[in-house]
């Protein structure tokens, strides 16, 4: 576990260090106001992910569980069907979004996370971390030539060339690594209906995910000023930093516990892990707090008023470590107590920012996804610990 964890953590390090200074540059050319639009527009972008991730998650346990032969990328189906609608929801809701961008987005979206789940299933973590690294890496080609080249600082232009060429990128990857022997694009309704049916708790609870991570974004924006967007969109990036090591942790993770699950072996794996994560969390949290503290005094001063709301959302990225190891809900296919917290957690984050963020400030919107993280995932830890003892003794 700890080998294919490691290679997706060399990739994704890289990929981070290039997000990094991709950031730095957009900050360099673009003012406070900007780059709080720039980043509120990748942000309702992102929300995208509610249409195939929680798919994606289903049947990822779906087909370690069962053990099928061939992995069936027919299940992208639902997120066509869904992306539509998503549009509309989005320009009518949020926020106006260009057909093009949404277009070239949605595609690098769509297959990037088809296919690093098709390499997941398949253990193929060298790959796995090509098609992220190759993204990034033109995303950030792309922003050099777009400030240096063509001399302009229109963020819906930029991020519109940002993804024609990542779209681009994902298509050409996706006919190198898919093996034409190990996949089948089979769309029989039925199938897909007992997919959506059987699993969706934890569908409804994946796509909650997207959407915490939006919220607080978008009360700032609606009650709060341009700079307070521009300010409190660097502190979320800082955070997103923090939570670096998530995506390689629980890509294997997930199917280790998986795995643990099978063999009912949930307290041997706790008691083995349980200082180690510990340990690992608080050199996380203290080492976040440090760099957070680097860049807003040293390399981005204009942003100095972020650096106790970042450290905020570093102490809900410190809960997400120190939990997530421990949270077996997914693997147990428990996934009413999932959707429970995530709709605990979702009120919880709405409630606050509608009622206190006018009066108090960004700082609401860091407290309310801390209090969110904590229902939800140390919700997750406790409910797994408790379910799960209690199914042991009972065995």
């Amino acid at each position: 576990m700890l080998k294919n964890i490691a290679k997706i953590f060399t990739s994704h390090i890289i990929v981070k260090a290039i997000g990094i200074i991709n950031i730095a540059l957009v900050l360099m050319f673009f003012s406070v106001e900007n780059f709080g639009y720039y980043s509120f527009t990748l942000l309702a972008l992102n929300l995208f992910a509610i249409t195939i991730d929680p798919v994606l998650s289903s049947y990822l346990v779906d087909y370690k569980s069962f053990n099928y032969d061939r992995y069936n990328f027919g299940i992208l189906i639902i997120t066509l069907f869904l992306g539509f609608l998503f549009y509309v929801c989005i320009n009518f809701l949020i926020i106006e979004l260009p057909i093009s961008l949404f277009l070239m987005f949605s595609v690098t979206y769509m297959i990037s996370a088809g296919l690093k789940s098709y390499l997941n299933i398949k253990e193929r973590y060298y790959n796995y971390g090509i098609v992220d690294l190759a993204r990034q890496l033109i995303i950030f080609i792309t922003s050099l030539i777009y400030f240096y080249t063509l001399n302009s600082n229109n963020y819906l232009e930029l991020l519109e060339f940002n993804y024609l060429f990542s779209s681009i990128v994902m298509i050409f990857l996706a006919f190198i690594f898919i093996k034409k022997n190990e996949v089948e694009f089979s769309v029989r309704i039925n199938k897909l209906k007992d997919l959506v049916f059987k699993s969706k708790f934890l569908i409804f609870y994946t796509a909650l995910i997207p959407i915490l991570t939006f919220i607080d974004s978008y009360f700032v924006d609606s009650y709060l000023t341009e700079e307070d967007l521009g300010i409190y969109s660097f502190s979320i990036k800082i955070y997103n930093i923090s939570l670096m090591l998530v995506v390689p942790i629980f890509t294997v993770l997930n199917l280790r516990q998986i795995e643990v699950a099978k063999e009912d072996n949930y307290l041997s794996f706790t008691k083995e892990n349980l200082n180690k994560i510990i340990l690992f969390s608080v050199v996380i949290l203290l080492l976040s707090i440090f760099l957070n503290w680097v860049l807003v005094n040293y390399l981005f001063i204009d942003y100095r008023e972020s650096f106790w709301i970042t450290n905020v959302l570093i102490l809900a990225s410190f809960i997400t470590y120190i939990t997530l190891p421990f949270s077996f809900l997914i693997a147990y296919r428990k996934y009413k107590y999932l959707f429970f917290l995530g709709v605990i957690g979702v009120s919880v984050n709405i409630g606050l920012n509608f009622f206190l963020i006018q009066k108090y400030g960004m700082i609401i919107a860091a407290l309310s996804t801390f209090l969110s993280q904590l229902i939800i995932n140390l919700g997750a830890a406790t409910f797994s610990y408790f379910l799960l003892k209690n199914k042991k003794h009972e065995g």
